[in-house]
């Protein structure tokens, strides 16, 4: 006689919200919790210098960037607790009072693919948090150096010495060259 395992449940927030944090990250992704993998050199780099230049431009240096900031989206069916890479978020939309985490997206969320993640997943990851009301969102590859680009639904992809420009963002931009370090 075979044994039939008992069909797993979806976690809900508030569950998920009460586990001890993992490092690396924890997301909670329609009910099923899911670990980020450990950052490279090449996905630390391209985190570096993406907030270096979020810092240097006129429009995005007056709003606040976060790496691993967890947000919650408790008005999804079951929850769900997305952790981008880094998040941009506009002047005033979050501070340090803010004890819990934001339950609103980011106007910017970049994913960098780490070594063996799927494109597939990370491009859903991305899709969801335009759905949540991203503004606009990228997804490096370090491996392949190129980034996607959705900016509004302005759908691009910028490989080789191109620029990334985000017209959503105050025309926020950065070099392939820079950001993959030419």
């Amino acid at each position: 006689m075979a044994i039939r395992q008992a069909p797993k449940r979806a976690l809900l927030l508030d569950e998920f919200l009460e586990l001890p944090e993992t490092e690396p990250a924890s997301e909670l992704i329609h009910g099923e919790v899911v670990q980020k993998p450990v950052a490279k050199i090449p996905h630390n780099w391209a985190v570096r210098k993406l907030i270096r230049a979020l810092d240097q431009h006129p429009y995005t240096a007056q709003g606040t960037w976060l790496t691993e900031q967890g947000v919650s989206f408790p008005s999804t069916s079951t929850g769900n607790h997305r952790v981008p890479d880094l998040s941009w978020f506009r002047p005033g939309r979050v501070s340090l009072t803010m004890a819990d985490y934001p339950t609103f997206a980011p106007d910017l969320a970049i994913e960098v693919r780490s070594e063996g993640q799927s494109l597939a997943f990370l491009r859903q990851k991305l899709l969801f948090l335009r759905e949540q009301g991203a503004a606009a969102t990228l997804l490096v590859d370090p491996g392949r150096r190129r980034v996607e680009i959705d900016d509004e639904g302005d759908r691009s992809v910028a490989q080789g010495s191109e620029m990334v420009t985000l017209n959503s963002i105050g025309g926020f931009s950065i070099s392939l060259a820079d950001l993959f370090g030419e």
